[in-house]
C-alpha cells in the first residue's frame, strides 16, 4: 500500500503536457505554538525525480510567516512542521493562509483565501486536511495494519465502505468550494486508484505482513475490475494523482507474474518494460510508467539491462530531455553495486572472535542482513532468523546477521551470549570499517539485506527481509541462478 499524501515523498502531478507558468503560489498565515521548528513545503519537480525540492521558513515570535512556492503545475505537495505532515494542493497563482496549531497541524489547520480567487483553493486544502483526519491518519481505513487481515469477502467490504464514505465526503465538499477542475479530477482519481491500488496488491501484501499466514486464495473474479476500460489505462487526463501513477506501475507487475514471470527471473524487469510498453497508448502517463520501470531496473542492480532500457528510453520522441538526464545520472550513481559484479570487500569478527571474510562462504549462497542490535526492527527479525536457518538445514545456504553497532557490548550481551544459540552466523562489523560498509552496500536503511551467489557475485540487492515467509523459497530458488544473470538485449525478447 502506498500513501503518496503523507508517507511516500510527494510528487510531481502533472507534466509536460500542461502549459508552463512562473507565476507559483503564495503560502502565508500564522501559526500558535511555533517554536523552534521551521515549515517545510516539499515536493517533487518531476515524476521520476528522487529528490525533492523544498522552500523553509522560520515563523516570527509571533507565528506569522510567508513563503513563496514554485510550482509551474498543479502540484501535491507535503507540509511539514516538527512531526507534523499534511498534504498541500498548490496552483500557479494561489493565494493561502493557514492558521493553526503547530502542535498539532493536521488537526487543527485551517485555509484560508488570501485572495479572492483563491477561494477554491481554500476550500480544496481544506478537503484535504478534513480527508487526511478522517481517513489517512485513521487506521481503521487504512489496510494495515489490522485490515489486510481480513479474508477476501471481509477485505472488499472493507475497501467499498471506505470508498464509499471518501467519495461522500468529496461530494459534500465540491458543493461548498466548488473545486478548480485540476483538484476535481485529482481527488476523484485519487480515490478511484486508492480503493484500485489496495485490491491489486492485497494478496502480495497480506503474503508479507501476516505472519503463519499462506498466500491468500482469491475468488476466481476477483480481479475481474481491472478489465474497466476507465481504470486501465483510464483517463490519462486525469493524470494528477500519484495513485494513478502507482496502479499502473503495479498493474504492469501484476501482468509480468501472470506471464509466469518472477521479479528474480534475469530478464524481469525488460519484461515489465515491453508489457507498459504495449499496455499503455501515448499519452501522458506513458513516459512516466516507462520511466520508474527504468529508475525501478537501476535500482534493483541489473545494470547491464538498464543500460538498454535507457537507451530505448531515450530515444523516444515523447520523453523529456531533463528525464532522461536525471536517469543518466541516477544509472551512474548505481553502477558500483550491481548484479552479477564482485560483492564489495567485508570483513567480519563472529561470536568467539574469529575473523570472517566473504571467502568463508565461497561456494554456498550468502543472505546478509545489516542490523543494529540496539533498535527493536532488528531485535524483532531475531526468531525469524533462528526459524530460516532450521528450515535450510542442509541447503548450500549461508544466513549471516551483521551487526552495525556503534560498540560490540550490547550485541555480545544480547546476541553472542544468547542461550540457545540464534542459529546462521552471527556477526559484528569492526567499527573501523562501518563507514566504508555503509557506502559500499549502499545502507541508508537499517535492517537492510543483500544476497551474494556462490562465486562471490552480487545476485539481489533487495531480497525480501527476514520475516517474510516467502524468502526461504527464494533462497532455495536462488542457488545456482548466478548465472543466469547476463545482459539480455531488449531486442531478443
Amino acid at each position: 500500500m502506498r500513501n503518496p499524501m503523507l508517507g511516500l515523498a510527494v510528487m510531481l502531478l502533472a507534466h509536460t503536457a500542461i502549459a508552463q507558468s512562473t507565476t507559483g503560489a503564495e503560502l502565508s498565515g500564522r501559526l500558535d505554538n511555533a517554536l523552534g521548528d521551521p515549515l517545510v513545503i516539499s515536493w517533487r519537480a518531476q515524476p521520476l525525480a528522487i529528490r525533492q525540492q523544498q522552500r523553509t521558513v522560520h515563523p516570527d515570535m509571533d507565528g506569522n510567516f510567508r513563503l513563496r512556492i514554485p510550482v509551474q503545475q498543479p502540484t501535491l505537495a507535503q507540509l511539514t512542521f516538527g512531526d507534523e505532515e499534511m498534504a498541500v494542493f498548490l496552483e500557479p497563482g494561489d493565494d493561502l493562509e493557514l492558521r493553526g496549531d503547530a502542535i498539532e497541524l493536521t488537526s487543527t489547520a485551517k485555509f484560508a483565501a488570501a485572495g479572492g480567487a483563491s477561494q477554491p483553493a481554500a476550500a480544496a486544502n481544506n478537503y484535504l486536511a478534513e480527508q487526511g483526519r478522517r481517513f489517512t491518519n485513521n487506521e481503521a481505513y487504512q489496510v494495515l495494519p489490522e485490515n489486510i487481515k481480513l479474508l477476501p469477502t471481509g477485505f472488499l467490504s472493507f475497501l467499498n465502505y471506505r470508498r464509499e464514505h471518501e467519495e461522500t465526503l468529496l461530494k459534500q465538499a465540491s458543493r461548498r468550494g466548488h473545486f478548480t477542475p485540476a483538484f476535481e479530477s485529482f481527488a476523484r482519481t485519487d480515490i478511484a486508484y486508492t480503493y484500485a491500488g489496495d485490491r491489486l496488491s492485497y494478496a502480495d501484501l497480506r503474503e508479507q505482513t501476516v505472519d503463519g499466514q499462506a498466500r491468500i486464495e482469491l475468488p476466481a473474479d476477483y480481479y475481474d475490475f481491472l478489465q474497466d476500460v476507465n481504470l486501465v489505462p483510464g483517463q490519462q487526463s486525469a493524470a494528477t494523482s500519484t495513485r494513478y501513477q502507482d496502479f499502473l506501475l503495479d498493474y504492469v507487475h501484476y501482468q509480468a507474474r501472470t506471464t509466469g514471470h518472477r521479479p528474480t527471473d534475469p530478464d524481469y524487469f525488460l519484461t515489465c518494460y515491453r508489457l507498459a510498453d504495449k499496455l499503455l497508448p501515448t499519452g501522458p502517463m506513458r513516459p512516466v510508467v516507462l520511466g520508474r520501470v527504468v529508475r525501478e531496473t537501476i535500482e534493483q542492480g541489473h545494470v547491464a539491462h538498464a543500460q538498454s532500457l535507457l537507451a530505448t528510453y531515450a530515444a523516444s520522441n515523447q520523453v523529456p530531455a531533463s528525464w532522461v538526464a536525471l536517469l543518466r545520472s541516477d544509472f551512474a550513481d548505481h553502477q558500483s553495486l550491481a548484479i552479477g559484479s564482485p560483492a564489495p570487500p567485508l570483513t567480519l569478527r563472529a561470536t568467539d572472535g574469529r575473523k570472517l571474510t566473504l571467502a568463508d562462504f565461497k561456494g554456498k549462497l550468502v543472505y546478509i542482513t545489516f542490523w543494529d542490535s540496539r533498535f527493536p526492527a532488528g531485535q524483532r527479525l531475531l526468531p525469524f532468523a533462528k526459524e530460516l536457518v532450521q528450515n535450510l538445514a542442509g541447503q548450500p545456504i549461508v544466513v549471516v546477521m551483521a551487526a552495525l553497532d556503534d560498540a560490540p557490548t550490547y550485541w555480545q550481551q544480547s546476541v553472542a551470549g544468547a542461550t540457545p544459540g540464534l542459529g546462521g552466523v552471527q556477526a559484528y562489523v569492526p567499527l573501523a570499517e562501518q563507514r566504508a560498509v555503509r557506502q559500499a552496500y549502499n545502507l541508508n536503511r537499517l535492517p537492510s539485506a543483500v544476497l551474494i551467489a556462490e562465486d562471490g557475485t552480487l545476485l539481489d540487492l533487495h531480497p525480501r527481509d527476514l520475516s517474510s515467509r516467502p524468502l526461504q523459497d527464494d533462497l532455495r530458488a536462488a542457488v545456482g541462478r548466478a548465472a543466469a544473470y547476463k545482459a539480455v538485449a531488449l531486442s531478443q525478447l
